[in-house]
């Protein structure tokens, strides 16, 4: 009698999980075992069972195995419960079992769907390869519904991640919730603190590995989490520039999910693909924000103008990346110069030593530039506080209603004026029909009469906006107030106290330097108002 030396294979995927019982992988194996007693010519030599493999996927350790075996002629026969078991892919199930098994002189048993290479008949041969799609056509179908599943969740907001962004953790009442981790979270904060203040990606990193702070990677894992990454190096995962990046680019920590940003083109192909941001699924409010939106926004400006670092330097400059050419707006690069033993600071502009023909030197000593600044600031400081007195007394008196009011009657005169000339307009084509204007003059005034109305409908959204923010951006506890207000008056010019304040320093040529402070628009209407209700009381 000749003797099989067999394989016993068997597979479990997440999508047959609490399906069928018969499909576990206990019961797949008793099955195999009763089949090979019951035949006395088949040995189990060897046996292997994938668990969590879809089926789609030939990569699988114990399939692998399987294959290894059959080619070093350690197995001729290969044994699995049913076909879905071996492979729900009908093409390159077919190629096994057609004819790599077959070439090789490999016996192939599904046992319940008794097929059988060693007793073939035509109908078996016949029955094979609609069973494979069959199959193939099932996977698909699972494959649909789940990621019809997973977008639904993703547009609510649900979190489906298998591990919670850095700074969260999942919510013990609902896993696709996520809640703040104080722990984790606090490092979080330090780290935008830090990027605002003037450190580097990669010097918050050196801080936070001096300080044993934990990377996320083996945060998770003190918290139990079996957690693998490819970006693992060292047995003990440091923290990186690139970690450090990644947490301050991440919308999460403002209370954003956005999830979808990658997929694979279907259940067949496992590559993974960057889909266009216009595709990912963002759902704002879904959890606690651990950073303020300003924060974000304002670390996010840093990242695109910081310029880099001197050798050594553990900091940028106070004015690294705000300081720019008044003329031709490109940045100023900082150079030093040795003169008597002393070193001297300065700043010119980068396009002018790039290129000598395209704009002038515009230099300034740094020590110059920081006092003005220094000095403008402050001042800049005195005059909103003194704003906001100013909108204080207008707000005790009917005088900011009038404002209104005058903004309201502008703009009904604004709403008259485009009813009047669209109805212009519209006449042109009735007397065009009638022969009274010629073809020349209908297009020429029609162009003119259209560019007045879109004028007028300009006009009338700007002064609709101002109305609309005279209220908020006027009132004399307005954020942005409050912004300037904290800082008091500043005795030494600090990069945290730069950013947050200034949005660039434009510097001309003969040392002339103008500031552009943050919330320049609001301040702007602030002072509109106050200058209106002045003509106002006069005209009172």
């Amino acid at each position: 009698m000749d003797f099989f030396n067999c394989y016993g294979y068997g597979r479990l995927s997440r999508e047959d999980i609490g399906k069928a019982e018969s499909d576990s992988i206990k019961n797949q194996r008793d099955l195999i075992h009763a089949y090979v007693s019951r035949h006395p010519e088949l040995r189990l030599a060897m046996e292997g069972y994938d668990d969590g493999y879809t089926g789609t996927d030939f990569e699988r350790p114990h399939f692998k195995e399987m294959l290894e075996a059959v080619r070093a002629g350690k197995v001729n026969c290969v044994i699995v419960k049913d076909l879905s078991r071996f492979g729900r892919e009908y093409i390159e199930a077919g190629q096994y079992i057609e004819k790599l098994f077959p070439a090789l002189g490999v016996r192939f048993i599904a046992i319940n769907d008794n097929y059988d290479t060693q007793h073939l008949d035509s109908s078996s041969s016949l029955t094979l390869p609609f069973k494979n799609l069959i199959n193939d056509a099932y996977c698909r179908d699972t494959s649909i519904k789940i990621r019809s599943h997973f977008d639904v969740k993703r547009r609510n907001g649900d979190f489906i991640g298998s591990f919670a962004v850095y700074g969260y953790a999942k919510s013990p009442e609902n896993k696709n919730k996520l809640v703040v981790d104080p722990d984790a979270a606090e490092i979080v904060r330090e780290i935008f603190a830090s990027r605002i203040a003037g450190r580097s990606c990669q010097g918050i990193a050196d801080d936070m590995n001096k300080l044993d702070v934990l990377s996320p990677m083996e945060y998770k894992r003190s918290q139990g989490m079996n957690f693998k990454s490819g970006y693992r190096i060292h047995s003990k995962t440091k923290w990186t520039a690139v970690a450090v990046r990644r947490i301050l680019q991440n919308e999460v920590y403002l209370g954003v999910m956005t999830q979808g940003k990658r997929t694979t083109p279907n259940y067949k192909v496992k590559t993974v693909v960057e889909r266009p941001p216009e595709e990912w699924m963002r759902v704002e409010g879904t959890h606690a924000a651990i950073v303020s939106l300003e924060d974000f926004q304002l670390a996010a400006r840093l990242m695109a103008t910081d310029t880099r670092m001197a050798p050594g330097a553990k900091a940028v400059y106070p004015m690294a990346g705000i300081v720019c050419c008044g003329d031709c707006k490109g940045n100023m690069a900082r150079k030093t110069s040795a003169c008597g033993g002393k070193t001297y600071a300065y700043y010119v502009c980068a396009t002018h030593r790039a290129d000598k023909s395209v704009c002038s030197m515009h230099s300034i000593s740094e020590a110059k530039l920081e006092q003005a600044v220094l000095a403008g600031i402050n001042l800049h400081i005195q005059e909103v506080v003194e704003l906001s007195g100013a909108l204080a007394a207008i707000q005790r008196r009917p005088m900011r209603q009038v404002a209104a009011e005058r903004m309201d009657h502008h703009l009904t005169e604004l709403r008259t004026k485009l009813v009047k000339t669209q109805g212009i307009r519209d006449s042109l084509y009735r007397r065009y029909a009638a022969g009274e204007v010629s073809e020349a003059d209908f297009y020429e005034f029609k162009r003119i009469f259209t560019s007045d109305c879109e004028e007028v409908e300009q006009a009338i959204e700007t002064q609709q906006r101002q109305m609309d923010n005279l209220l908020v951006n006027a009132a004399p506890d307005s954020p942005w107030i409050e912004h300037f207000r904290q800082f008091g008056r500043l005795d030494v010019l600090t990069r945290d106290a730069l950013v947050r304040l200034v949005d660039r320093i434009l510097v001309y040529e003969g040392g002339c330097i103008e500031i552009v402070f943050r919330y320049q628009s609001q301040h702007d209407q602030a002072m509109s108002l106050v200058m209106a209700a002045g003509d106002l009381k006069e005209a009172m």
